[in-house]
């Protein structure tokens, strides 16, 4: 009894060291590791702990990211809705092959057609491969910076958006900017000129967006810095969600007129 005591006390002292070495993976997962020899056994527990890091990096890139829902590429629908410009392909987008050459992807199309799912599996992507992303929309990000604005802590927070590499700009169109508000923005987009790659969804067509940015001159401006090095992909189709909001109800319809 007292040999068992011993060993347990032994054992829980190992995981306090580990844990007090911040080797949080080892502390867990320790005991489970088999002995052959000495190098076997530490080579085996250092994979255990970098394996365990790894996946606590990619938590952390998948939280500060900002998702709002989850979406994956495996639920993703491709069909011939989806106008792909010349030179890109499918493969290209789901690979992340744009980040490298800091490339843009701007998805345009009706509400409901699959942009913002695309943008969000696109960005999961990128943070399980380890890049930084960050996923707003237009309204939020717009107000987020005249708060930031408001309270002089805009550089800090500009400074934090420089670290990432891909930035997510959902829903610009749903709702007109404040003129300050237009104007940081715009300030976001240029700095990611040629230094990180943007993924855009928009409802309207780029004639229309000065009924958001309020200002012809911005717009045009902000247009221009945008396209220059971006792929532009047009969802035709009809709305997804309102076709699987029929495709629920219609049995139940079908159920109602048999009682009828």
């Amino acid at each position: 009894m007292t040999a068992l005591w011993e060993v347990s006390a032994v054992a829980e002292k190992i995981e306090q060291y580990m844990r007090q070495l911040k080797l949080g993976g080892l502390a867990k997962e320790w005991r489970s590791v088999e002995y052959t020899d000495n190098e076997q056994y530490l080579t085996d527990l250092l994979e255990l702990e970098l394996r365990e890091r790894e996946v606590n990096r990619i938590n952390r890139l998948v939280k500060t990211a900002g998702f709002h829902v989850m979406k994956t590429l495996d639920d993703f629908v491709w069909n011939d809705s989806l106008q792909l410009p010349a030179g890109l392909t499918q493969d290209y987008m789901t690979s992340l092959d744009f980040l490298a050459p800091k490339e843009n992807l701007i998805f345009m199309g009706a509400v409901g057609t699959g942009k913002t799912h695309l943008a969000t599996a696109i960005s999961l992507q990128a943070c399980q491969r380890g890049h930084r992303v960050r996923f707003f929309t237009a309204a939020s990000l717009a107000n987020l910076l005249l708060e930031k604005n408001n309270r002089g802590t805009m550089n800090s927070f500009l400074a934090s958006i420089k670290k990432t590499e891909l930035i997510v700009l959902d829903e610009v169109g749903f709702v007109p900017l404040h003129k300050d508000a237009a104007e940081l923005l715009f300030q976001v987009v240029s700095d990611c000129y040629e230094s990180r790659s943007l993924i855009i969804t928009s409802n309207l067509e780029f004639s229309q967006w000065n009924t958001v940015f309020g200002d012809n001159r911005l717009t045009a401006a902000l247009i221009d810095r945008l396209v220059h090095h971006s792929h532009i992909v047009i969802f035709s189709g009809e709305s997804y969600r309102l076709t699987q909001s029929l495709m629920r109800q219609r049995p139940i319809q079908q159920g109602g007129i048999a009682h009828g």
